[in-house]
Formats: C-alpha cells, sequence, structure tokens
C-alpha cells in the first residue's frame, strides 16, 4: 500500500505561506495524491489555533474536498489531529479522561467541525485517529505534540529538560499529555506568538541560513529526543515512528543518519516537515532543505518510510 504522510498544513494561519493556496504546490500534491493508496493527515491541517474558524475553514474546504477527489477509487484517508487543529476533538477527549487510548479511534461526530471536515475528506472510508496510528506493523504514526511535555520552554522549540536525559521506566497513559498544567494542547506563546512566528518578527530573511542551522540544531539535540521519550513511556515498540509538529523534514540525505536513530532499542525517527513557507529559515536556500515546504514522508511496498520534498523544483515566486 504506497501511503503519503504529509503533515502542518496550517491551512488559514496568517503571516508566511500556506502554500496549498497556491495553484503549483497544490497540483503538484494532488498528482502525488493520485498515485497513492492511502492518504495520511498527521496534524496541524486546518489553523483552529492561531485563527478563527471563520477564517480558516473556507481556507481549507476547497483544499481537502480536492484531497478526496485526487485519491484513486477504494484509498484509504486517516486523520490524526495536532495541536492547532485539537479543538475538532478537544471535547471528545476531555470526556475520554484516562480511558484515551493510545491509538483511539475518533468518533466523526467528536464535533460539529470534525464531522464537516470529515465530509470534506470523504465521509465514511475517512479513519480519524488520535494521539496515534499505527500504519504497518513497523511504523507508528503521531502528530508529535506530546514532546512538549519534555522541553523547556513547554512547546516544540525548547530545551530538553535534564530530568528527561534518561528514559523513565514508568508507562504514561495518552490521557496525561492532555490538558494539564506542563502539556496542554496547545504551542508555548510569547506576546501572543509560538516561538518560530515570533523568531520571524525579529530575524531579517537574509540571515535565513542562520536561522534554519539553529532550529535545525535545536530539533536534533532536543526535539528528537523528547518525541522518542513520549513514544517510549506510551509503550510504542516500532521500528520507525514518523512525527510532524517541528516543521523540519528529515532526515535528508545530509542529515547525520545516527541522530535520527537508535532510539528506543534501535527505533527510528523520521519528520514530515510542513507545507508553509516561512521566508525566514527558507529564503534563497540550496535544496533539499528541511524547511522547504512540501515535506512528506512516504512509504512504498517495501514498507520503508522516506522523508522527501515534493516542492524541491518550484521557486519562491510558486508560493507568492
Amino acid at each position: 500500500m504506497r501511503t503519503l504522510v504529509i503533515s502542518d498544513l496550517h491551512l488559514g494561519q496568517t503571516g508566511g505561506v500556506s502554500v496549498l493556496t497556491r495553484p503549483r504546490p497544490l497540483e503538484r500534491l494532488l498528482e502525488t495524491l493520485r498515485q497513492c493508496d492511502r492518504l495520511v493527515l498527521l496534524g496541524d491541517v486546518i489553523e483552529l489555533s492561531e485563527s478563527h474558524s471563520s477564517y480558516s475553514v473556507p481556507v481549507a474546504e476547497p483544499i481537502l474536498r480536492a484531497f478526496a477527489a485526487a485519491l484513486p477509487a477504494g484509498a484509504e484517508m486517516v486523520f490524526v489531529p495536532g495541536n492547532h487543529d485539537h479543538p475538532l476533538i478537544s471535547a471528545w477527549s476531555r470526556a475520554q479522561g484516562e480511558a484515551l487510548e493510545r491509538e483511539a479511534v475518533v468518533p466523526h461526530d467528536a464535533s460539529p467541525l470534525l464531522a464537516e471536515v470529515v465530509e470534506w475528506l470523504g465521509g465514511d472510508q475517512v479513519q480519524v485517529r488520535y494521539p496515534g496510528v499505527w500504519l504497518t506493523d513497523d511504523v507508528w504514526a503521531t502528530h508529535g505534540h506530546y514532546m512538549n511535555h519534555y522541553l523547556r520552554p513547554i512547546s516544540a522549540f525548547g530545551l530538553l529538560h535534564p530530568k528527561q536525559r534518561r528514559l523513565p521506566a514508568d508507562a504514561r497513559q495518552p490521557s496525561e499529555y492532555e490538558y494539564t498544567g506542563s502539556s496542554e494542547a496547545k504551542p508555548h506563546m510569547r506576546d501572543g506568538l509560538p516561538p518560530q512566528r515570533w523568531v520571524d518578527r525579529v530575524i531579517p530573511t537574509t540571515l535565513a541560513p542562520l536561522a534554519a542551522h539553529m532550529l535545525s540544531r535545536q530539533v536534533i539535540h532536543h526535539s528528537l529526543p523528547a518525541l522518542a521519550h513520549a513514544a517510549h513511556e506510551l509503550g510504542v515498540q516500532a521500528r520507525w515512528v514518523i512525527f510532524g509538529h517541528v516543521h523540519r523534514l528529515g532526515p535528508l540525505p545530509r542529515d547525520k543518519a545516527a541522530a535520527w536513530s537508535g532510539f528506543n532499542d534501535g527505533q527510528s525517527l523520521l519528520n514530515t516537515g510542513s507545507w508553509r513557507f516561512e521566508p525566514v529559515v527558507a529564503h534563497h536556500v540550496r535544496h533539499p532543505h528541511p524547511y522547504w515546504p512540501g515535506g512528506a514522508v512516504m512509504i512504498d511496498d517495501d514498507g520503508i518510510p522516506k522523508a522527501l520534498g515534493l516542492l524541491d523544483d518550484l521557486t519562491e515566486a510558486d508560493f507568492r
């Protein structure tokens, strides 16, 4: 089963560019979907944290309907909400309490807006899972915001907390990552903006290579171990774990493979990147680049997930 995993579309988010609102990036993705057996939307698909639904929903609806139309007949669709579209399931997940399972099946009527989103994506054949889902016997996927629990400040861009440098022995339940004082399912804010968006306001685009380098180092040295901690505590025994959240596609060919592997008795991590063009980290870059929009993870018939950039041949002009 040829599976495409994408995340962090942030449809309806202001600032930067949600590139799927532009014709060439959207058509490129639809071309890929026509050759897939399954699409996995791994969270932060619709921006409901920084934008009101009255703005983001009209942006998202035609794009998500286009996804459903492009997939071949009989293809599967899996939607795993993240932290920026968590309001789709927040009331339902609160009601689950400690009964929230690691690969819970979310009912389509968990919220009125979720029911609409499911209808746009094709209706009954859509699976909504949270916080994670098995894609094969060896591959587990989650949006990744549970990593925030282990970072200080509590965000996708913090530093690994010293107490978490050794893996804990006791397993946690998903409910322990939901709605607690230290791990509320929302981005850490600074002056009303999450860290990467705050950086956008203070760093000129001429310093994009430096900003991308520094964010990459943070992801490699702190976010990856934090995500591995969360997977370990949830009892995920997978050969590969796919996640989004940090907008950093990887591993790429020039990355050190060891930085992305060797977790939890040999577990390897892959990140889906994002479909946002953020000039502060992607202005005048060379490809492949970890923060260039169009990131994805593909699982072909060999069952081995691979990170790839679907828009690497496009230019900034295609996003503006």
